[in-house]
């Protein structure tokens, strides 16, 4: 189990960092191909496969993939195109409508089980978080300009150059002595890589990609890292369990090891990162996802519990379904977009 768990990631992890590094096309693909399967897994968590009745043992009419896939997928699309957070906002909202009227003509039309109201939420409510929270993932991506606290600025200039004796006013050449004169980045915020490496290294590291591709990075990468610390400290310390009908594994010893964990992950990322952040700020984006993280995976448990199946899937060997490997990144793109939307002109 541990070593398919390895191979899996050694396998999937650099196809998500690779995708995420490229940006479009590749993260708009990756992130529309997860919310298809993410929308069948949680199809399939719907908890009643009972038959309609005694004389009937075909049970009830399962869920339309169809519609909830193309549902998530133009939330994905919505994501790539949207060029401000308000016009990701109005793409949401209209496709979100257009899917509730969908769904209801669907349900009168088609659904002939016991429990509609049931049925109906999981049809609207899969399709609109997974795919709000991948759309987030792919608008993330696109956010280009730096962070409000990292802003050049250009200063009163220093006095013209005087012109040598032999060089008229008026002869043309003088336009090459005029000094241009911009002053350096403002001073909040850490970044260490200039300090280390040198300025002129790090401002070729920043043209390398937009700065949404360092705000996703820190996304995925503290989530991780509170996965494994959640992982990690509940195994060694984890006595007091946080919801035991919900998810037996799951302590409050390893929640806390998971959010100080994300706390350290996340100022670590944002010093190395060319995000010009306070430590302050980026320690609380940590203990935000540490806390935020833990929500997605028990409500995926909870599913899960519901449908009494132990994984959403196998899609992964080791490591279960698209959603047992979303379940905390999901919520947590969704904070993270909202927090870089607000922070970045």
């Amino acid at each position: 189990m541990l070593l398919h768990r390895v191979i899996t990631a050694l396998v999937g992890v650099p196809v998500v960092l690779a995708c995420v590094w490229l940006g479009p096309p590749w993260i708009t693909i990756l992130a529309g191909v997860a919310a298809v399967i993410g929308v069948r897994e949680a199809y399939r968590l719907y908890p009643s496969r009972e038959p309609i009745s005694e004389d009937d043992d075909r049970g009830e009419t399962p869920l339309p993939l169809l519609l909830g896939g193309v549902w998530a997928v133009a939330l994905v699309l919505a994501g790539e195109l949207a060029v401000r957070p308000q016009d990701l906002g109005w793409a949401v909202l209209g496709i979100c409508i257009a899917g509730v009227v969908v769904v209801g003509l669907w349900m009168i039309a088609a659904w002939h089980g016991r429990r509609p109201v049931a049925a109906a939420s999981y049809l609207v409510i899969s399709p609109v978080y997974i795919g709000v929270a991948l759309a987030s993932a792919v608008a993330l991506r696109g956010i280009d300009g730096l962070p409000s606290l990292w802003r050049r600025k250009v200063e009163d200039p220093p006095p013209p150059l005087s012109l040598p004796p032999h060089i008229e006013e008026d002869d043309g050449l003088g336009e090459a002595f005029e000094t241009v004169y911009e002053a350096p980045a403002t001073e909040g915020g850490v970044w260490v890589l200039p300090d280390v490496a040198g300025s002129d290294f790090a401002w070729e590291v920043t043209a390398l990609t937009e700065t949404g591709c360092w705000w996703l990075l820190l996304a995925i990468l503290t989530v991780y890292a509170a996965d494994t610390g959640a992982y990690a400290a509940g195994r060694l310390l984890g006595r007091h369990r946080m919801a035991p009908n919900v998810s037996p594994g799951k302590t409050w010893e390893g929640t806390a090891g998971g959010m100080l964990a994300a706390v350290l992950a996340a100022v670590a990322l944002g010093v190395i990162f060319p995000l010009r952040m306070e430590i302050w700020q980026l320690a609380t984006i940590g203990v935000i996802l540490g806390a935020v993280s833990p929500m997605g995976d028990l409500l995926e448990s909870k599913l899960k519990r519901l449908a009494a199946a132990k994984d959403s899937g196998s899609l992964f060997p080791g490591h279960g379904g698209m959603l047992d490997r979303l379940d905390s990144l999901l919520p947590s793109l969704i904070v993270v977009y909202i927090l870089a939307a607000v922070s970045t002109p």
